[in-house]
């Protein structure tokens, strides 16, 4: 993806990667090797002419939208609120994407 055409991008790793560090096998260079084959990222990518939700390596929306109208981001819904290219208003709610305050901000200055 182009840096130019890039509004917002934000990586974290998944949630069950917090919770569940290594394993049983913790200990053996085996376990270390499945851990990072397994390890799972959550990621939020504005474009100018799209955005890509991706929850534990799975791809949750990939949507274009109208750059021409704005995108909003309501944190008290935890919602990015758009319009397509039919001008009909969509959703995508960010839920599983666990906001922090500083990403809040990321997202509120990616987008005025």
């Amino acid at each position: 993806m182009s840096k130019k055409r890039t509004l917002l991008m934000i990586k974290k790793v998944s949630e069950h990667e917090l919770l569940n560090p290594l394993g049983p096998s913790d200990r053996s260079l085996l376990g270390l090797l499945f851990f990072l084959k397994r390890k799972k990222f959550d990621y939020l990518i504005i474009t100018k002419r799209r955005i890509l939700y991706i929850i534990r390596n799975k791809v949750i929306k990939n949507v274009p939208y109208n750059y021409n109208l704005k995108i909003n981001f309501n944190s008290v819904k935890n919602r990015l609120e758009f319009y397509n290219y039919k001008q009909k208003k969509e959703y995508i709610e960010l839920n599983d994407f666990r906001i922090t305050l500083n990403e809040i901000q990321q997202i509120k200055n990616a987008l005025n």
